[in-house]
């Protein structure tokens, strides 16, 4: 098995309390993981980091022990289950299993603070330096006007990661059977929560998306409400809520 996967299995383990022969992932996902060389020097210098998401069985995210350790400062009616029938929540349960049992790659680039007019730039705490988000040269191309990765709207977006995977396919940068998207809401917080608490420091939110039922995009904000605390998640509605958030990228399975 590769080092980097072992790493991962034992802190995963320790941070749910695992037992020590529970089976994260199948053996033949991982066996089947392959990213050649290039591709990963590639990957390196866009901050993308593998990670493997515990299969269903192994982890359950719809249990009351799940949000106590991955939203514990979210506050659901406790005394009512309703939450559970709405269509938002029936979206990320349901958006979560398709990468259950998965590896994905997550950009770890750093998110700035919020400052006046909003113009920070990902890569450093303080977001002056334009030169630092990996993904910049391709904010032109897609018609990201602001220059940065706020005040976006679901066009720009979908932009973006179509550009990205298509031209990362043709120049083979791209790992077969993977695409570019917007990094889902729960992988943001499982990862930001064991792996990359440094994420929590800085007050900015980010994207996040799934499909519904009807396959229409949900859109949420998430983020910290407190340092190593990734509970806030909220679905936003209109684009007009998207000024404050920035995004960050990640590579997931396209079935």
């Amino acid at each position: 098995m590769q080092n980097w996967i072992q790493e991962r299995e034992i802190k995963l383990r320790e941070f749910f309390e695992s037992e020590a022969n529970t089976e994260l992932i199948s053996r033949e996902a991982v066996e089947s993981f392959n990213v050649a060389p290039n591709v990963a020097d590639h990957l390196r210098q866009h901050n993308i980091e593998w990670h493997i998401i515990p299969s269903a069985n192994a982890v359950s995210i719809d249990t009351d022990d799940y949000r106590r350790r991955l939203y514990p400062t979210l506050k659901f009616d406790t005394a009512s289950r309703d939450y559970q029938k709405t269509e938002s929540y029936r979206a990320i349960m349901s958006g979560h299993e398709r990468h259950q049992g998965r590896i994905v790659g997550i950009e770890t680039t750093l998110k700035p603070k919020y400052l006046p007019g909003n113009r920070q730039f990902y890569g450093t705490a303080y977001g002056f330096e334009p030169n630092a988000d990996p993904f910049a040269a391709y904010f032109g191309q897609a018609r990201i006007m602001s220059g940065t990765r706020y005040s976006q709207n679901y066009r720009s977006l979908r932009n973006l990661v179509n550009l990205i995977t298509e031209e990362w396919s043709k120049r083979d940068l791209m790992p077969p059977g993977y695409r570019l998207t917007i990094c889902p809401p729960v992988i943001f917080n499982l990862i930001g929560t064991i792996f990359h608490p440094e994420w929590s420091r800085t007050e900015s939110l980010e994207l996040g998306f799934y499909r519904d039922e009807s396959n229409n995009a949900k859109c949420y904000a998430v983020g910290s409400n407190a340092p190593e605390d990734f509970s806030y998640i909220k679905e936003i509605e209109t684009e007009s809520d998207w000024a404050l958030l920035g995004f960050r990228t990640a590579l997931v399975p396209n079935s």
